[in-house]
């Protein structure tokens, strides 16, 4: 090891305890999308700019150069001014908790314990953002710098990534980003993502059959998390039932690593002696929202050699009745192959809605990512990953989505290890403080390496 790259890793172990009081600091910043209480200052609620603030506040007291950008993304600089620009691509945004029963400690109190740091965020994006803002510190504090770097800070990766479009629209693209929200060794393919609702309608009559009566259904939340609990009412000769399924919730990048309770809802109210009307809807619902995660219920089961498996999330329903009708809603979250078109997707769940009298639009749709493995940038991340580990895996594909898809030249890069439990958009979300020690020197070498002079 070079006397240079001894010094930024010696950097890195000397400012450890700061970056965890950091990190922490960031976590108990209850950072949720709130558009109800959205302002022009506050475009996505008064949560997510306190986090924003926060984070380039500590920025700026370690010296770096900072901007916020009207309250969608901010950003944190350093280095030679008009040198080409390395991005760091990472979000301050989080998904709800869930059941506060399912949490260990508290998700917000940021609680360190059997060598892991607790909390939402702690992977998922807070500890690896705070992560690479220290491996920036380490390298300015080390050699000279021959490039700009940028970390990038968005407030909406978890919904609709106004965020980055709102940077790109206003500011310059990096030559090179990597993005500290997903694996290691890097992640050169991102499957295609695709959201849609489908919509059941049934027939609500005045003089119904026989049979309990249908009043409500709900399940599921956000998109991207498999739902962990479910519930619905029915009245039953005048009598009010409710019922509940509990699930595991997990990201839905990673679908069969939960258990949908909404799946398990629908199955169980086929079992009970609906009238026949209601019984009909919850049928249709059935059949449409399947019971495993290959798609096969939206007939668009598929895979190929590079990214795999299609996977399916039926993440909410929700069942209404209104001025005589009825219907359920059915959303769902596609990760499709990055080699099949999309429109291909989309056709074969319009197809199989209409032959069930239901029908489906599109919520949203972010294209596959795929760069290379060849490539400069891929193998200056793996090299930076050998360095530090002593290992240099092929580079893998996922189902999840980052910023990087909006970008070129640009790959997900940790901070989750080979091997290691996927804890993001799940109760007891961690991350161990020896594995948060690691990523960011590896990040601090790969911004080394790509800190090389023309």
């Amino acid at each position: 090891m070079g006397r240079v790259n001894k010094m930024i890793h010696e950097t890195v172990e000397r400012n450890f305890d700061e970056q965890l009081r950091r990190t922490r600091e960031m976590i108990r910043i209850k950072s949720l999308l709130c558009e109800e209480k959205a302002t022009g200052d506050d475009p996505l609620g008064p949560d997510l700019s306190a986090a924003l603030d926060t984070f380039l506040s500590i920025a700026q007291e370690m010296g770096f150069k900072t901007k916020n950008m009207g309250g969608y993304v901010g950003y944190v600089e350093m280095g030679v001014a008009d040198a080409p620009l390395i991005g760091i691509l990472a979000h301050l945004d989080v998904v709800p908790e869930g059941a506060a029963e399912h949490w260990k400690y508290p998700p917000y109190a940021a609680v360190i314990a059997d060598d892991c740091l607790y909390g939402r965020g702690a992977v998922d994006d807070k500890g690896p953002a705070v992560a690479a803002l220290f491996a920036m510190a380490a390298l300015r504090g080390s050699m000279p710098l021959h490039r700009r770097f940028r970390l990038i800070l968005g407030l909406d990766e978890e919904n609709d990534s106004r965020c980055i479009k709102y940077y790109k629209e206003h500011e310059e693209i990096p030559r090179y980003s990597f993005s500290p929200d997903a694996s290691f060794p890097a992640v050169n393919a991102e499957k295609g993502i695709l959201r849609v609702v489908v919509t059941i309608k049934g027939e609500r009559r005045a003089a119904a059959s026989g049979g309990a009566e249908l009043l409500s259904l709900q399940g599921g939340d956000k998109f991207n998390v498999v739902p962990d609990s479910a519930k619905a009412e029915i009245l039953d000769d005048g009598e009010l039932i409710a019922l509940r399924t509990s699930g595991r919730a997990a990201h839905a990048m990673e679908p069969y690593k939960g258990d949908n309770a909404v799946q398990k809802m629908l199955r169980k109210l086929l079992t009970v002696p609906l009238r026949k009307e209601d019984h009909k809807l919850i049928e249709t619902a059935a059949a449409i929202a399947g019971d495993d995660w290959s798609g096969s219920s939206l007939s668009v089961k598929c895979s190929d050699d590079i990214s795999g498996e299609l996977t399916c999330n039926c993440a909410a329903a929700e069942g209404r009745v209104k001025d005589g009708a009825a219907e359920i809603l059915l959303k769902f979250d596609i990760r499709y192959p990055v080699t099949v078109l999309a429109d291909k997707i989309i056709s074969n769940i319009e197809a199989t809605a209409a032959r069930f009298g239901a029908s489906m639009k599109t919520a949203t749709h972010k294209p596959p990512l795929y760069v290379p493995a060849e490539s400069y940038l891929v193998q200056t991340l793996l090299d930076a990953y050998e360095e530090v580990t002593g290992e240099r895996p092929e580079p893998i594909s996922m189902g999840g989505g980052t910023y990087c898809r909006f970008l070129p030249n640009s790959v997900s890069f940790g901070p989750v290890f080979p091997d290691e439990e996927e804890v993001a958009h799940r109760p007891n979300e961690r991350i161990s403080l020896d594995n948060l020690r690691k990523c960011t020197h590896i990040y601090a070498e790969a911004l080394m390496k790509l800190n090389k002079a023309d």
